[in-house]
């Protein structure tokens, strides 16, 4: 199959484990599985989480039997560890057509993932990173990344006009009530992300405060 993921984002996690995925994400999980199954596992070396499709699932089953005499030969619990990791610890989720997926609590908290999430394509599936994990990791590729996305997302922050302070919106609730104005709650925001190369326009419903200052902190 022709359609690679490529690229990486850092995306908000809302506390229900939902990630809303950037544009090129969506795409391209949709192009792979047009009915929106995928599957989300852990990584067989690494501290994250997998996206994939079925298509990819079976030819890592054929991938693993072609090698099955080697693991074998050497270390025949290494082969049924690999099968077990590959496609027993393993949901099925579903993308839905606004581009939104959702991690269960246990495939959650076996990837280590807060309310930040550091996305990163790998051709044919894509990685979920903790953005702390990342940040306090000993890979410097992958420190790099989750900086140069940070440094966006400060600048895109820095480009729009702050949202008025908590006192400030309680005394401009007070005018209004006295004015008689009737005040109209809002819409729940969705997800945001932060994709490379740009930034994303979407909002975060109860957005964590502490992910513009991480780049600060680190």
């Amino acid at each position: 199959m022709d359609e690679l993921f490529i690229g990486s984002a850092i995306c908000e996690v809302t506390g229900g484990g939902e990630i809303l995925l950037p544009r090129s994400f969506r795409e391209t999980a949709l192009a792979r599985s047009p009915d929106g199954r995928l599957l989300v596992g852990m990584h067989e070396e690494s501290p994250c989480l997998v996206v994939y499709d079925r298509i990819f699932a079976a030819q890592q089953q054929w991938d693993l039997e072609t090698r099955r005499t080697s693991f074998l030969g050497a270390k025949p619990e290494a082969h049924y560890s690999r099968l077990r990791r590959a496609f027993g610890l393993v949901e099925q989720i579903v993308l839905t057509p606004d581009g939104m997926i959702t991690l269960a609590p246990p495939m959650r908290q076996s990837g280590q993932i807060g309310s930040s999430a550091m996305l990163v394509a790998t051709g044919q599936r894509f990685e979920i990173w903790d953005l702390d994990l990342v940040l306090e990791s000993a890979d410097a590729d992958l420190i790099a990344l989750a900086t140069f996305h940070l440094k966006l997302r400060i600048v895109d922050e820095e480009r729009h006009d702050p949202s008025l302070h908590s006192a400030e919106s309680r005394r401009c609730a007070v005018r209004a009530a006295q004015s008689g104005l009737r005040l109209q709650h809002m819409p729940a925001m969705r997800p945001r992300h932060d994709p490379i190369g740009g930034t994303a326009n979407d909002q975060l419903e109860d957005r964590p405060q502490g992910i513009s200052r991480r780049l600060e902190e680190y």
